[in-house]
């Protein structure tokens, strides 16, 4: 990709290139040494990756099991407050109708 790129830019200047054996040496190293960089890289990404989807996954069972976990006393809750309010409506019942709170004009 390089040498590709070496090539063109000197035959747009007008010049011939020449190539010698060194330069290519040095460009193939360049390249090895590029794609060694490109998967060690890709190596510790994907080692991140998976660190982050385990923290992930530790966190959301986290989550379940505290909804879980409360979820009793949130349903405790609601009977209680359903209680209070059969109580309620009860009590309302044996008020009678309301005319108390109308108004004669």
């Amino acid at each position: 990709m390089i040498r590709k790129l070496a090539l063109k830019s000197a035959d747009s200047l007008g010049g011939s290139l020449v190539v010698v054996p060194e330069f290519v040496r040095r460009i193939d190293e360049v390249e090895s040494f590029v794609k060694t960089k490109m998967t060690m890289m890709q190596v510790h990404v994907d080692v991140v990756d998976k660190k982050i989807e385990s923290e992930v996954g530790g966190l959301r069972r986290e989550l379940s099991d505290k909804i879980e976990e409360n979820a009793g006393e949130v349903n405790h809750r609601f009977e209680k407050l359903d209680s209070k309010n059969e109580m309620l409506e009860k009590k309302l019942g044996e008020l009678g109708p309301w005319n108390f709170l109308a108004k004669k004009i």
